[in-house]
């Protein structure tokens, strides 16, 4: 009973898929028809105005990391230390992020770590 219940449903799919088509209904299909002749993007002078806005971008999220790193050097020099978690927390960011931001201030020799890994590890202001 139930794979004739299937046969029937599996008829039945095959039958409207193919009319579907035949009657000029569409059933959700791409229709390259409709598609824009040109891309906005690869367009010249479209192609700057992108280029300004990514440009735009990039220094948006840049002076973000900095006002953060900021942030984080206040926190150390006020509380004579910093830790991951403490960044973690100050930002609601991963732990990779907070890492990647310790690590960029300990680069600029900003911050100095003390301990190698784990939870014994923490950093303090230079």
């Amino acid at each position: 009973m139930n794979v004739f219940l299937l046969l029937i449903v599996f008829v039945i799919g095959v039958g409207v898929g193919i009319s579907l088509p035949r009657s000029g209904q569409r059933g959700g299909e791409f229709d390259p028809g409709h598609s824009p002749k040109t891309n906005p993007f690869l367009d010249e002078t479209d192609s700057e105005v992108a280029d300004d806005l990514r440009a735009e971008g990039a220094k948006s999220v840049q002076d973000r990391i900095e006002k953060r790193k900021d942030k984080i050097m206040i926190k150390a020099k006020a509380e004579g230390r910093i830790t991951n978690d403490g960044v973690e927390e100050l930002f609601c960011i991963g732990d990779t992020t907070a890492s990647r931001y310790l690590n960029q201030l300990v680069d600029e020799n900003k911050l100095k770590k003390i301990g190698n890994t784990g939870r014994g590890v923490y950093y303090e202001a230079v």
